[in-house]
């Protein structure tokens, strides 16, 4: 672990390599998981504010799990995430490609200029999770099997975890943030 101002970094952002490979998972991780993606308070509200412009992205099963349960839920760990469709698994505002692929309304809604927003900060971060302990924010390297071809194109292409997730980084901790992260990396060389 690096203490990097109020925050701690795993080692494995450095040492482990990823290389999201969707034509090779189909974005499976929208739509398994014991519990949606993990929100901030901003995101949720966001969402609610301009949920008239997602709903021509949503797919009617995540219409109706939001019209049912909320934009936002409260998971067994007391943690506001994304809603799902059901129970478990698919994510409320994925939607399926024609050609089978799993994709994120957000972030389709976005791109097109329809929400001021993009996809949750959690989903642009994953593989990295970020957990809060008394002020300190930890930056983990979670490990899914689903995820096992990113880790493979990752080293074929030599991409540390924090050099694939480099505009997530810097969405949610800063530029400066990330030059850190480049000199701790050049550092260790």
């Amino acid at each position: 672990m690096f203490s990097i101002d109020d925050k701690l970094v795993s080692s494995d952002l450095f040492d482990e390599c990823f290389d999201c490979d969707l034509s090779c998972c189909k974005g499976v991780c929208c739509v398994y998981g014991d519990s949606g993606a993990p929100l901030e308070k901003n995101e949720r509200d966001l969402i609610e504010a301009h949920l008239d412009a997602l709903l021509p992205f949503l797919s009617e099963a995540g219409k109706n799990a939001i019209a049912e349960k909320g934009v936002a839920e409260i998971d067994e760990d007391a943690e506001l995430v994304t809603t799902l469709v059901g129970d478990k698994g698919e994510c409320a505002y994925s939607y399926f490609a024609d050609d089978g692929m799993c994709l994120c309304a957000i972030e389709k809604a976005c791109t097109l200029g329809a929400v001021p927003f993009n996809k949750p900060v959690s989903c642009h971060l994953y593989p990295i999770r970020v957990e809060n302990f008394n002020g300190v924010a930890a930056l983990n390297y979670d490990r899914w099997s689903i995820c096992d071809y990113a880790r493979i194109k990752g080293f074929e292409n030599s991409v540390p975890v924090f050099r694939f997730l480099k505009d997530a980084i810097i969405r949610k901790f800063g530029s400066e943030f990330y030059q850190t992260l480049e000199e701790v990396d050049n550092y260790k060389l």
